[in-house]
């Protein structure tokens, strides 16, 4: 798993504890294993529960792993605080100061790994009902994986960043839905979990990567109980998911509003080549711009996304690589919008110059090669100078890569 997927899965796994209550728990007798600390509540019940909301046949997990502190948290998964790609670095969408100093700081988070392990991590001072929903949120994922609906789901779905963002979005708005739907059936307490997320989201200062992972909880949750009435109904957004950010964030039904069609040609120079491409998404692009303007913006900015391709673009020295966004526009009024929020991006992150921008060690520059095509370059100052941008139409952008010497 790449690092930046690392780093968004410990992000996003986060929960909130409830009210205090002492730190020693007494022991509950249970049939599931619970290995490492004790558990306030009984496995046994909150599965079969949960289980019951979510009309599953399945057998219940071997064992509950409850580990004592963050750090063997964080290496029982396999996670570390590597960086973030050099593109989000550019675009300032990095690790901030997250949750430290907020209401949210020590909370009690869960994990369920691919293979079904599930690991529980109790805030010291969490009572028996922060503990019910963590377990309650944890076995909905197990669940999930258990049916094959989580493997029906990645076949649905390519490998970009955008709909990543949309797999995981519908398998945390899943378990949030069921973990509500479990507590109004059976749970301890009445408030949903729901509001839990649009707080974490929103206790994230803008411009921070952590605001990105918790809105894949926050806009999941809100698709997922906007397609189905009850978490025995999972079946049905799992075959048939968003295939994009923006039919999460917008509540897309499938077949509707698909990415539109964009093609860009490359043609590579005796300095730099073709080094690969992704799409990104309406949420990435969003969350991205909330570096420069504020939050409102951004949104009303993205919302105009039809597609989008970044292009790798390689130096034939093995320097850095430099970047090409190409994103396509629902129309000219969405273009002229985006252009002009990330021309007021570009101004409070860089210094304006003749032909663009510098931020910090880089270049930047826009370019319109039809009204409802932008393409934002960024990196090396003769790559962003130089290269050559036309367009057969809005579907067909073609990059011309300088020579060493300039074009």
């Amino acid at each position: 798993m790449p690092r930046n997927a690392r780093l968004l899965a410990v992000l996003a796994v986060l929960l909130v504890a409830g009210c205090q209550a002492p730190a020693s728990q007494p022991t509950v007798e249970s049939s599931i294993a619970v290995d490492g600390e004790n558990l306030s509540v009984s496995p046994d019940r909150v599965f079969a529960d949960v289980r019951a909301v979510m009309d599953a046949n399945v057998t219940a997990p071997d064992r509950v792993t409850v580990l004592s502190n963050a750090s063997a948290f964080a290496d029982r998964l396999g996670t570390d605080s590597g960086r973030t790609p050099r593109f989000y670095d550019l675009l300032g969408l990095e690790p901030g100061a997250g949750l430290n100093g907020t209401a949210f700081e020590r909370m009690e988070n869960g994990a369920t790994a691919n293979a079904g392990f599930i690991y529980i991590l109790p805030r010291p001072d969490g009572d028996p009902a922060s503990t019910e929903w963590v377990l309650a949120h944890e076995f909905g994922h197990y669940i999930n994986l258990r049916l094959d609906r989580v493997a029906t789901l990645r076949s649905a779905l390519g490998r970009t960043t955008d709909e990543r963002f949309a797999r995981r979005a519908v398998r945390e708005g899943a378990a949030v839905f069921t973990t509500d739907t479990y507590l109004a059936r059976h749970g301890d307490q009445s408030e949903p979990t729901a509001p839990i997320y649009e707080r974490l989201h929103d206790a994230v200062q803008p411009g921070e990567i952590a605001r990105y992972g918790f809105s894949q909880y926050r806009f999941g949750y809100h698709y997922v109980s906007d397609r189905i009435d009850d978490p025995a109904e999972l079946d049905s957004v799992f075959e048939k998911p968003p295939k994009t950010s923006e039919a999460v964030i917008h509540g897309y039904r499938p077949g509707t509003e698909p990415a539109k069609n964009l093609t860009v040609t490359v043609e590579a120079s005796d300095a730099w080549r073709e080094g690969g491409h992704d799409r990104l998404g309406e949420a990435f692009l969003r969350y991205a711009l909330e570096n420069g303007v504020d939050p409102d913006r951004a949104a009303d900015a993205a919302a105009g996304w039809g597609t989008d391709r970044l292009q790798y673009l390689r130096p034939a020295d093995g320097r850095d690589s430099s970047y090409a966004w190409v994103l396509r526009w629902d129309g000219r009024a969405n273009a002229t919008e985006f252009e002009r929020t990330l021309r007021a991006y570009l101004d409070d992150r860089g210094q304006r110059q003749r032909t663009g921008w510098t931020v910090g060690t880089v270049s930047a520059a826009i370019r319109t090669p039809t009204d409802r095509t932008t393409v934002f370059l960024l990196g090396d100052s003769t790559l962003v100078t130089d290269t050559v941008v036309t367009a057969r139409s809005s579907a067909h952008i073609r990059l011309r890569l300088p020579d060493a010497g300039g074009n």
